[in-house]
C-alpha cells in the first residue's frame, strides 16, 4: 500500500473516533471515557480550551473551566467535551483535508517535499498564538486557536506524505540501472 493511503486512513481513523468521542459518551459513557481517556496523551484536554457537544446538538465552547474531565453538568444538561483541544481538532481535520489536496498534486508521490521555508511561514501563526499564551503575554480563544490549528494542520500534510513517502518507498534499482547505463554510453 502506498503511504499516502497509510496516512489518510490512519488521518480518517483519528479523526472519526475524536468527533465520534462525545456522541459515544452521551449514548454510553464506557466507549467513549476510554477514547477521551486514550487521546490524553496527545493533548491536555483542559475544558476551557476545548469544544463542548451541547444537549441540543450544537457544538461550542465549552465553560471556562480549567480542569480536564470529559463531561461537564449544566444547568442546560450534560456537556460532552472533545477529547481533544480547540487548536488540536482543526489540526487534525485540516491534515486529512490536506492530505486530499495533495492527492491532486505531485507531492502526492514525491520523496522530496516542499521548500521547508513555506512549512515555518505556516507554523508562525500557532507558534506565536501558544508561545504568548504560554508564557502569559495573553490569553487566546478557541477561535484564534482553530484558525492557527487548521493553517498548521493544512500545511503539514505537503510536508510529511513526501517525507514518508521517502522512508518507506524502496527505488527501483532497476531503473535507476538503466538510467546510469544511457549516461555511459
Amino acid at each position: 500500500m502506498k503511504p499516502y493511503y497509510l496516512y489518510m486512513l490512519f488521518l480518517a481513523v483519528l479523526n472519526i473516533t475524536i468527533l465520534a468521542t462525545p456522541y459515544l459518551m452521551a449514548s454510553g459513557p464506557s466507549i467513549g471515557e476510554g477514547l477521551h481517556a486514550f487521546y490524553s496523551l496527545t493533548c491536555h484536554q483542559i475544558v476551557a480550551r476545548s469544544y463542548c457537544l451541547y444537549p441540543d446538538g450544537s457544538i461550542a465552547d465549552c465553560p471556562h473551566l480549567y480542569s480536564r474531565v470529559a463531561s461537564i453538568e449544566t444547568s442546560e444538561g450534560t456537556l460532552y467535551k472533545f477529547p481533544v483541544c480547540a487548536r488540536d481538532l482543526p489540526l487534525y481535520l485540516a491534515a486529512f483535508l490536506g492530505g486530499i489536496a495533495v492527492y491532486f498534486t505531485k507531492w502526492r508521490d514525491s520523496k522530496k517535499p516542499p521548500n521547508p521555508l513555506y512549512f515555518v511561514l505556516a507554523l508562525v501563526p500557532i507558534a506565536f498564538d501558544g508561545g504568548t499564551q504560554f508564557v502569559g503575554l495573553r490569553e487566546s480563544t478557541n477561535g484564534l486557536r482553530a484558525i492557527t490549528g487548521i493553517i498548521s494542520g493544512f500545511a503539514f500534510s505537503f510536508y510529511f506524505i513526501p517525507m514518508l513517502n521517502s522512508l518507506l518507498l524502496k527505488n527501483n534499482p532497476g531503473k535507476q540501472g538503466q538510467n546510469k547505463e544511457k549516461k555511459e554510453s
